[in-house]
Parts: structure tokens; C-alpha cells; sequence
């Protein structure tokens, strides 16, 4: 991949807000409540920009959308539910609905009633989905970067076949060579402070987090909600990307959805708010202010 602009280099530069710890009431936990971790900074009374990490991520990933988004936006970023400190869903059988409902909670109990764009990588963008469709009112807009289709569509013997062998890999004790989960992550020849940065992603990781938001995949198909999500979308997709090629994901949700915008990302891989930051910033900027402008017409 090409090499980091100075401003790339500069927002991965920079430090990532303290972790703080919210108490959100729903009834997907055991006792009606249960902890999220995450991260914010920017004005709490300016447009709030929420992002959403993916399997093996956590609020750590969205250190360059911290650093250049928090002077317009208020910028949030979520450990989900068994991620980092959040608690995790009781039983073995989280469905994506369940992330969904634990994502309002959240928002209830920091008191946001509508989010300017709901950011949602890999996973992510699978809750985000999830969530935009269960709750059209408190979503503006998607940005969803390397998007899923999801194992929903998997039925039968070779749905426990798919499910049982992504469980056994999932296990934190495991060792596994942070190279090596760079390398399918990454475009081939990312800069080191990318490749640093990914790297160290998965130190928030927990085997039953890992394992809870496995099975969520299986309970969803995103291609079949896509088209009943009422607010813009728009779809970042790297060209190298390995783990959810253009082909297999985004062009088969831009098929149920062809209103929406896509943004292909030359030379780079999964994870795109590493690879291309101020890039990627500047797409949530800019459908953030559209969404704005949009609310506000000029006479």
C-alpha cells in the first residue's frame, strides 16, 4: 500500500481517550443491568459520531477517528458487550438483536437521542446494520467500512460445521502471531506504525466475548435488512481486502441497495481506519455535515 500522508502519520500518532465505565439497563442482561466500556472525546453537545469495532478490535481501533473527528463531533467508541470491560450477554446464544438492544441501552443511559452517523468495521457493521433497522429514529446515517454479509444465510449441517470450526479457533489462550493476524488484516507492505497499531488490537479480547459475537453472525443475513434501513448508507471497501473482499460483501449488499454510496479504497485492506485515515475521517465528516445541512435547508 502506498505510503501515510503526514496527516495519516499524525493521527496515529496521537493518544486514545481514558476508558470509562456506563451502566446501561436492559433486559438482555441477567439482572436487568449491565456495564459498557468505552471511550469519548469532543464536546458532549456537539453531533455525536458513535463507532462500532469488529471481532477482533476493540475502542482502540478508532485512535485516528479520535484525533481527527473530536473537534467537530462528540466521538464515542464502544468495547461491545464481553469485549475489553463491558459485561457480557448471559448464555451462549447472543443474537445479533441482543448487540442491538445492549447498543440502545447505551445510548439511553449516556442520554444521546440521535446519532449524526453510526460508524460500524467488520462486525461492526453487522450490529450497525442491525441496529438502524430496529431503531430508524436514533440513527441518522451508516458508514459501514469492510462490510459482512454474515453467516445468517448458512443453514443445516454446514452451518454447525462453519460455526463449530470458527469456536474452536476462538479461544484467547491460543497463541497466535500478532504478525500474522497483521498480515490478513493488512494490504501487503502496510507502514509500521499501522501494522503496530493492528497488531495490538486484540490484547481487549475475551474468549466468551469472542465466542458470543461468533454466533451472532449466524443469526443474520445483512443483504435481507439492507433495504429496510431508512437512513443513508454509505459503504468503504478496501481493494486488497482479504478477510470480506468487495465482491462477497459490499457488492452484495450495494445490490439490495443500490441508492447507496461506495467508496473503494485502492491498495488497501480490512482495515481501512488504519490504512487511509484522514480518508476515512473525511467521509464521516462529510455525511455527518450533509446530514446536517439536510436538517437545516436554507430558505
Amino acid at each position: 500500500m502506498a505510503e501515510l500522508s503526514a496527516l495519516d502519520t499524525e493521527l496515529l500518532s496521537q493518544d486514545l481517550p481514558e476508558l470509562s465505565l456506563l451502566a446501561a439497563g436492559s433486559p438482555i442482561y441477567a439482572d436487568g443491568r449491565g456495564v459498557i466500556e468505552y471511550r469519548a472525546s469532543g464536546d458532549a453537545s456537539s453531533p455525536v459520531v458513535l463507532m462500532l469495532h469488529g471481532l477482533g478490535s476493540s475502542s482502540a481501533g478508532y485512535r485516528a477517528q479520535f484525533a481527527g473527528l473530536s473537534r467537530e463531533f462528540h466521538v464515542i467508541a464502544w468495547n461491545a458487550p464481553g469485549f475489553g470491560g463491558s459485561s457480557p450477554i448471559p448464555g451462549h446464544h447472543a443474537g445479533i438483536d441482543d448487540y442491538a438492544e445492549a447498543l440502545e441501552a447505551f445510548l439511553r443511559a449516556l442520554r444521546v437521542e440521535r446519532l449524526a452517523v453510526l460508524v460500524g468495521s467488520s462486525w461492526g457493521s453487522v450490529v450497525a446494520l442491525a441496529f438502524a433497522k430496529r431503531y430508524p429514529a436514533l440513527v441518522g446515517s451508516l458508514v459501514l467500512s469492510a462490510s459482512n454479509v454474515a453467516k445468517g444465510g448458512v443453514v443445516g449441517e454446514a452451518r454447525d460445521a462453519e460455526l463449530n470450526s470458527w469456536l474452536r479457533t476462538a479461544d484467547t489462550s491460543i497463541h497466535s502471531s500478532r504478525a500474522a493476524i497483521a498480515d490478513r488484516l493488512l494490504a501487503p507492505r502496510a507502514p509500521s506504525p499501522v501494522r503496530q497499531h493492528v497488531e495490538r488490537l486484540r490484547d481487549a479480547m475475551t474468549t466468551e466475548g469472542w465466542r458470543q459475537a461468533i454466533r451472532s453472525l449466524f443469526t443474520i443475513h445483512t443483504p435481507d435488512i439492507i433495504s429496510q434501513v431508512q437512513c443513508p448508507i454509505t459503504i468503504l471497501s478496501g481493494t486488497l481486502d482479504q478477510v470480506a473482499p468487495h465482491r462477497d460483501h459490499a457488492d452484495r449488499l450495494l445490490g439490495e441497495a443500490p441508492w447507496a454510496k461506495s467508496y473503494l479504497f485502492e491498495d488497501c485492506g480490512h482495515m481501512l481506519k488504519f490504512e487511509a485515515p484522514s480518508r476515512f475521517n473525511a467521509i464521516v465528516r462529510a455525511t455527518a455535515l450533509q446530514l446536517e445541512s439536510s436538517a437545516h435547508p436554507i430558505d
